[in-house]
C-alpha cells in the first residue's frame, strides 16, 4: 500500500488539495459554512469529481465525529428525525454507485446546479418554512433525494439542513441533529466509496494528510471571526461559489454538447 501511495503521489494535486482544504477550513471557522461546498469546486479544477469526493470522505467523517461528540443528544436526534436520517443513509450507497458509472461531466453539471440553487436561496434569505406543516411526508422524500444526490456529489447535508432550519429547532437540537446527520452520512459515504473502489490508498492518504490544513484553516478562521463580519464574509463566499457553479455548468455542458 505504501509503495502504491508513493507511486501515485502527485505534488501538484497534493498542493491544490491542501489549499482547498485550508480555504474550506478557514471559511468554516469564520462563518460555519460547509467544508465540502467550498473545497470540492477548487479540487475539481485539477482532479475529477469522484476523486475530490473521495479525498473529502475521511476528513468529513473525522471532523463531524468530533462535532457530534461535543454536541451530544445523539439518541434524541435519531429518535426525533429517523424518518429523514434512515432513508438518507440507505440511499447514499445508491448515489455512490452512480458516481462510479455516470459520466463525470453530467455529475459536474449536477453539482454546479445544486451550488447555484443553494447559494441563490441563501443569498436571498429564503427558507423552507412552508414544509414544516408537512414534515411527516416531506422528511422521507428529502432523505431519499438527498441520499442519492449526496452520494454523487457529497453534498447530502444541504437540503436536510434547510429542512431542519424550517422546523424552528432550538440551537442545541439543531446542532445535535446536524452533527448526527453529517457524521453518519460521511461514514456511510466513505464506506460506499471504498466498496466501489473510488476511495483508494492515495485518496485516503490525501484525506488524512488534509486534516492538518483543515484544522489550521478552522483555527485561523476562528481567530479572525471577531475581526471579520461573518455575515458579509459569508455573502462574499456565496457569490464566489455561485460564479464557480456557473463556470462548472458552462464548462461541462461544453464538453457534452460541443
Amino acid at each position: 500500500m505504501i509503495e502504491q501511495i508513493i507511486q501515485d503521489f502527485n505534488s501538484l494535486h497534493f498542493a491544490v488539495i491542501c489549499a482547498a482544504l485550508l480555504f474550506g477550513g478557514f471559511v468554516k471557522g469564520v462563518s460555519s459554512f460547509g467544508l465540502p461546498t467550498v473545497s470540492i469546486p477548487i479540487i475539481i479544477l485539477v482532479l475529477p469529481l469522484p476523486f475530490a469526493i473521495s479525498v473529502l470522505a475521511i476528513p468529513m467523517t473525522l471532523s463531524n465525529l468530533v462535532q457530534m461528540t461535543i454536541s451530544g443528544d445523539v439518541k434524541g436526534s435519531i429518535r426525533r428525525h429517523w424518518t429523514l436520517l434512515v432513508p438518507l443513509l440507505v440511499t447514499l450507497p445508491v448515489g455512490a454507485y452512480f458516481l462510479a458509472v455516470v459520466n463525470t461531466d453530467i455529475l459536474t453539471i449536477m453539482l454546479g446546479i445544486i451550488l447555484l440553487i443553494v447559494t441563490s436561496l441563501d443569498l436571498m434569505g429564503k427558507s423552507l418554512t412552508v414544509l414544516k406543516k408537512q414534515q411527516e411526508i416531506i422528511a422521507p422524500i428529502i432523505g431519499v433525494s438527498s441520499g442519492i444526490i449526496g452520494g454523487m456529489t457529497s453534498l447530502f447535508g444541504i437540503m436536510p439542513i434547510f429542512f431542519f432550519v424550517s422546523l424552528g429547532l432550538t440551537k442545541e437540537r439543531f446542532v445535535s441533529v446536524v452533527s448526527v446527520l453529517l457524521f453518519s452520512g460521511s461514514l456511510v459515504l466513505a464506506i460506499s466509496l471504498q466498496r466501489t473502489d473510488i476511495l483508494g490508498p492515495i485518496e485516503a492518504f490525501y484525506g488524512l494528510a488534509g486534516m492538518v490544513p483543515i484544522l489550521l484553516g478552522i483555527w485561523i478562521g476562528t481567530v479572525l471571526r471577531r475581526r471579520v463580519d461573518p455575515v458579509f464574509f459569508k455573502k462574499v463566499v456565496l457569490v464566489l461559489i455561485l460564479l464557480v457553479g456557473l463556470s462548472m455548468v458552462y464548462r461541462s455542458a461544453g464538453h457534452l454538447f460541443f
